[in-house]
């Protein structure tokens, strides 16, 4: 049988003190608020505490600063000198606890933030066992405080309501489940050996252990039960509800009386008749054989279970600054109080979940500032030396050196695996001291922990091996692995067992390893804000954009470096933001339950990473390593000095970096103007190493500064990094790695060359630098007159051919600094690949989605001059960014001197010839026209002309500029600086706790846990993500004017940024059309008319992983509905791209302003295409003689037939059987024969 401690052996062994959860403690608590010790906690100490044999078990969870993890999980402290003995992290540093602890039989039981319930030793803190997954409420994990009682420790898990019954080995006796959950923090009591439990939300259970299926009895009332069931000395079972507190008859469950309060999480207490209920208006007293009130003490909200103690009731609130109080349980009058200081940012100094623990007159409880207090008399006394026992490790060969107290100048060198080198080990990790004397027969041990030789008695530090005293000098015993090395202090001839100090020390000696394999050793150089694109090696289809100053972008740059491959899946990417290494070099993890199995870990500097692979965050001059090795068994810690392989990455942070090449066109110029004198321009080849500057600046949007001196242009600066007046670090420059003896502008480049620009001393190598630019050059001939020849005329132009791949690139304005994603199949897009060198100006970017372009080779507009563009010979309408090309096209800017001008007529042409693979001369895939075919330029977006078919919509998901988002331990956190000019233009909003970003096109919604403000800045725990997509409207021949819109359940903010395009069609294709086929025939339905489909494709946005569900909203005309069999025959089918397919619930929810019909349908799949069908009930089948031949005739179609199923839904012979197809195989999914 378990024996939870006693309330005679003045200690609080569990919640609320006793298995009856009264909360009456029969001693006087403290009678003023004088404090005897307060401890700092690294995180919240919430949980509420158990004290036995002068130990104080604290349980602790995540406090609200997530840039600071401390430990957390449960601490111990001596309840006399607040002096922490240990912590155990639980499940590992992302897990908590804010349950209470339950100690029995020498074991403290507590749940954990994982939902789990863990057993740890009360005298070492080691973990004993720990269950599996119990709880799933989220944050806050298994709340319900275990109740050790009988053979069992029993927990309630909130999430589903199940009570849990386990024996004292961790193994399940049995769970009974209450049909629903309950609320978090509610807890088990047990009485004349049964066990009381809320259950089903609203409900108390009476449960016999022996039979657990088969409640005693069940009693319901209306609401939320918040309390723990509180058992009086008669078997009357006590419970709050929101607004009521309750008294039941133990034997019957028959209500006794009800009473109003505003009830908390607070369990009431209950001593001499009365009982005591926290509420939110403060302390209610109440009579327990009646109900009736007795006197009410107003206060904060009281959220922490009271606890009386001799005359006292102990109370605290949940507020900004919470309050203990002490209140006369006789009379209501306050005692004492004490008031937590007012905290800083916004955030709260409050008692939430910690109730008091009172023993021997001193109260404890936790506090959300991140300190645990002791209120009591006395003062506190030095702790003295008691011993320790610990394992050690270390290395046969190893030795340490000592110097005696008695004379510094000698030092002793000891083999590190001797007697006296595991005590050395010891102290150091048990952090106490010991001391060598210098005698004439060698060093003598003459103190452990300021414990020393007693020169009169003779007593001294001695030390036996596994049991037996040695008989030699701890400098001279050898260990082997295994070896318990013991030391106690006492006579010559006395034991272990009589001392007062006892050291016992394990040795963990293992054989030295082979050395590991280096596989990689070098130095990596990552630029801050670069990223990357990394694919799963589980999922091809995804990819995500990744910070290179990770540890994931810096193995990355070593397997390029190195030539070995990497793979790492996203299998935990959607709750912990990081991905877990599977391999690197073809070296596989092995299976982890097998002995000494091999795995990848990420060491930096030397310790563990604190986070899985890609979300480690890197500086300059970190080392990376990974090793190839086991784990420790118990603690899963990885065994780094038996690593098979390792891999190990120096790091060096560059602030500045760009890499790319550029085109440059020989025989031609660009100008010139330095900063500090712009009266003066300075004409430089544009094939010089200042011209392939000139480009690649424009190419890559960061900027240079030429300075006039004595001697010439000088490169002042590049990126905003200048010239230092005081250490001359400046920008330097070499060609295919050769130091330039010239200055760049008068460096004349060849085809091919690289040129590299760093920024350092003079001397100084690229590798070693902060900065570092590296140009690649390909210089093409002129091939005419055009192309910026001076002469004009109507000569053939020189031809720059570029390829345009799919997606977009990032683009900067010159004037507002703002980046925009551009489509490269655009004009834009063109100009950009030909590597000549541009600036952008989006001052009409908001009134007609066009960026303008500035200049070109340095060359800005003025005035009613400027540059101008064609297209196939056409003059566009819309910005260079907004106009598709398509493979062939044919791209020319000039520059202008008129509106009136023409390339014919220009100084200066850059002529383009567009190259996109794949293409037919269509659309690319990319493109956003709506265009039909021809060789007329059209906007890339925009609506397309009436009457046609197609036409689409993109919205992007990109945070703006003064949003920032973090993965913390419990998920995603973000920070608003509301400052921003985003925050002011009114696009973010904060209201409550939740966060509104408007975007164009798109609403995202935070809901957060809190919301935390100081000074400008916003932040909070997400807890949910919603987007809302405005309405998209086209007009679909035959159908008029359609408009959609999106409602989306995200899992979080993507990793990256997102994109979603909306595309209209009239007619499906045949794949489309044959799965809605069978979707419908899957409903015992036929489709008789289909008013259009719109597809939604994404980028980085994936249904499941980003996307949760969604909310599919599609209009249409009334007059149609009619004509196709009215409102009840609509229905939404969805075409995934895995090839599943179903009818979705469909309803119509009313009309929107345009008198169409708004017809809905919840997608939990996510997106794809979806398309807005009439249907009409499937005929019974026909019963056909299996010896008959039906022979096919020449039947027209009956008059009336609708027009709408001759397409796409028109059954030809091919169709027939499409269709015969479709009903076997959803015969065969169904399972029938």
């Amino acid at each position: 049988m378990l024996l939870p401690v006693g309330a005679a052996s003045a200690s609080y062994p569990m919640f609320h003190h006793d298995e009856q959860r009264t909360g009456y403690v029969p001693e006087d608590g403290p009678q003023t608020n004088a404090i005897l010790w307060v401890a700092e906690t690294a995180e919240f100490a919430d949980g509420s505490p158990a004290v036995h044999n002068g130990k104080v078990f604290v349980p602790t969870w995540p406090d609200m600063d997530f840039n600071k993890i401390g430990k957390m999980g449960l601490v111990c402290y001596d309840a006399t000198t607040g002096v922490e003995l240990w912590t155990n992290e639980l499940g590992g540093t992302d897990v908590g606890s804010v349950s209470g602890a339950a100690i029995a039989d020498g074991q403290v039981y507590l749940g954990g933030t994982d939902g789990r319930l863990y057993c740890i030793d009360e005298e070492t803190g080691e973990k004993l066992w720990v269950s599996d997954q119990i709880d799933t409420t989220g944050y806050f994990g298994l709340t319900s405080s275990p109740l050790a009682y009988g053979e069992m420790i029993y927990a309630l898990s909130a999430s589903d309501g199940v009570l849990h019954a386990f024996r004292s080995d961790g193994s399940v006796a049995w769970t009974f489940e209450t049909g629903n959950g309950v609320l978090s923090f509610t807890s088990p009591a047990g009485y004349d050996g049964r066990i009381y439990c809320a259950g089903s939300r609203s409900q108390i259970f009476c449960i016999d252990p022996a039979t657990p299926q088969s409640p005693v009895w069940t009693f319901s009332q209306g609401g939320s039960v918040k309390s723990s069931p509180v058992i009086g000395e008669d078997g009357t079972v006590y419970f709050t509800t929101n607004s009521r507190c309750y008294a039941l008859d133990g034997t019957t469950g028959t209500e006794l009386w009800n009473s109003f309060v505003t009830g908390t999480a607070a369990t009431p207490a209950l001593a001499n008749g009365r009982i005591y209920v926290g509420a939110y208006d403060g302390l209610h007293c109440l009579d327990a054989p009646t109900g009736e009130g007795v006197w009410h003490f107003p206060a904060g909200e009281v959220n922490v279970a009271p606890v009386v103690a001799g005359n006292l009731v102990y109370a605290a609130t949940n507020e900004k600054t919470g309050t203990v109080y002490a209140v006369d349980s006789g009379t209501g009058e306050e005692v004492w109080s004490y008031t937590l200081d007012a905290p800083d940012g916004g955030v709260f100094a409050a008692f939430f979940a910690s109730s008091p623990a009172v023993s021997d007159g001193v109260l404890y409880i936790g506090a959300e500032n991140n300190r645990f207090y002791a209120f009591g008399e006395g003062s506190v006394p030095e702790p003295g030396f008691t011993g320790w026992s610990g394992t050690v490790r270390f290395t046969d060969g190893q030795t340490f050196a000592v110097t005696p107290f008695n004379n510094e100048s000698t030092t002793y060198t000891i083999s590190r695996t001797s007697a006296l080198g595991a005590l050395d080990a010891a102290a150091a990790k048990g952090g106490f001291n010991y001391t060598i004397q210098e005698t004439d027969f060698g060093p003598f041990l003459y103190s452990i922990g300021d414990i020393a030789y007693n020169e009169t008695s003779w007593d001294s530090w001695l030390y036996s091996v596994n049991g037996v005293p040695a008989e030699v000098g701890a400098a001279d015993y050898p260990l082997t692995d295994g070896d318990v090395v013991t030391y106690w202090y006492g006579a010559w001839g006395s034991t272990p067992e009589a001392a007062s100090a006892v050291v016992t020390i394990t040795a963990s000696i293992p054989v030295s390893p082979e050395p590991a394999s280096v596989l990689w050793n070098g130095t990596v150089a990552l630029t801050k804000g670069e990223t990357f694109l990394f694919t799963p090696s589980n999922n091809a289809s995804a990819s995500y954009t990744i910070d290179r100053t990770t540890d994931l972008g810096a193995l990355a740059f070593a397997a390029g470096a190195g030539n070995f491959t990497l793979n790492a899946s996203d299998s935990w990417y959607a709750s912990m933001k990081s991905f877990f290494l599977e391999d690197i070099a073809g070296i596989a993890n092995k299976d982890w339950t097998q002995e000494n199995a091999r795995s990848w870990s990420i060491f930096i500097n030397g310790a563990p990473a604190p986070a899985g692979l890609g979300a480690n965050a890197l500086t300059d001059g970190d080392r990376v390593a990974f090793y190839y090795c086991p784990s420790d068994p118990i603690t899963y810690a990885p065994l780094i000095d038996q690593a098979d392989h390792v891999i190990l990455i120096d790091i060096a942070v560059r602030d500045f970096a760009w890499e790319g090449s550029v085109s440059l066109v020989n025989g031609q110029t660009f100008a010139v103007t330095p900063f500090n004198n712009e009266s003066t321009t300075y004409t430089i080849s544009r094939t010089s190493a200042l011209g392939a500057l000139d480009a690649a600046t424009a190419k890559g949007g960061f900027n240079y500064t030429i300075q006039e001196t004595d001697f010439g242009p000088f490169l002042y600066s590049i990126g905003d990094i200048a010239y230092n007046e005081t250490s001359w670090d400046s920008w330097l420059y070499s060609v295919n790695g050769v130091p330039a003896e010239v200055g760049a502008a008068d460096y004349s480049l060849t085809d091919g060359d690289v040129v590299t620009y760093w920024y350092g001393a003079w001397g100084s190598t690229p590798e070693a630098a902060s900065a570092v630019v590296t140009i690649t050059a390909s210089i093409t001939k002129p091939g005419g007159n055009g192309g910026g020849d001076d002469s004009g005329g109507d000569s053939s132009p020189s031809w720059i051919t570029v390829t345009l791949e799919s997606g977009t690139f990032p683009l900067t304005a010159e004037n507002s600094k703002k980046i925009y994603d551009v489509n490269r199949q655009t004009a834009l897009g063109a100009l950009d690949a030909a590597g000549v060198g541009y600036t952008i100006d989006d001052s009409y970017y908001q009134q007609y989605g066009s960026l303008f372009i500035d200049s070109v080779k340095g060359r800005k507009n003025e005035g009613t001059k400027g540059w101008m563009y064609q297209v196939n010979g056409a003059t566009s309408s819309v910005g260079a960014n907004a106009q598709a090309v398509r493979d062939g096209d044919e791209v020319i800017f000039f520059w202008s001197e008129s509106m009136s001008a023409t390339p014919a007529t220009s100084t200066d042409v850059i002529s383009i010839k567009v190259v996109i693979r794949g293409s037919s001369g269509g659309s690319s895939p990319d493109s956003s026209s709506g265009e039909s075919s021809g060789s007329s330029p059209s906007p890339a977006g925009g609506d397309p002309a009436d009457g046609g078919d197609q036409g689409s919509a993109s919205f992007l998901f990109r945070l703006p500029t003064g949003v920032t988002i973090e993965l913390g331990e419990w998920g995603q956190a973000f920070s608003v600086d509301m400052a921003d000019p985003a925050a002011t233009e009114e696009r973010i909003a904060v209201s409550g706790n939740t966060l509104t970003i408007n975007q164009s096109g798109l609403v995202l919604t935070i809901a957060a846990k809190n919301i935390n403000t100081k000074g400008d800045v916003a932040s909070g725990l997400i807890e949910s993500v919603t987007a809302a997509i405005a309405p998209v409207s086209r007009n679909i021949e035959g159908v008029g004017i359609v408009t959609a819109s999106l409602d989306l359940n995200l899992t979080g903010i993507p990793a990256a940024d997102g994109r979603l395009n909306i595309t209209f069609n009239a007619t499906p294709d045949v794949a489309t059309a044959n799965a809605f086929t069978l979707a419908a025939t899957e409903e015992n339905e036929e489709i008789t008319a289909l008013a259009y489909t719109m597809t939604v494709t994404r980028t980085n946005l994936e249904n499941g992983e980003d996307i949760a569900g969604a909310m599919i909203r599609m209009t249409i005309n009334p007059e149609w509905v009619e004509e196709h069999g009215g409102a009840d025959a609509l229905r939404i089918a969805r075409f995934a791209e895995d090839g599943t397919y179903q009818i979705l619930e469909t309803r119509v929810t009313g009309t929107d302003e345009g008198e169409n019909l708004i017809v809905e349908a919840i997608s939990p799949g996510g997106l794809s295409t979806f398309g807005l069908l009439a249907v009409v009930a499937a005929p019974a089948p026909m019963v056909q003689d299996p010896l008959t031949t039906s022979v096919a005739t020449d039947t027209p179609t009956p008059a009336g037939t609708p027009s709408s199923l001759s397409s796409p839904f028109i059954l030809t012979a091919g169709g027939v059987l499409l269709l015969i197809g479709a009903a076997h195989l959803a015969s065969r999914r169904r399972g029938q024969p």
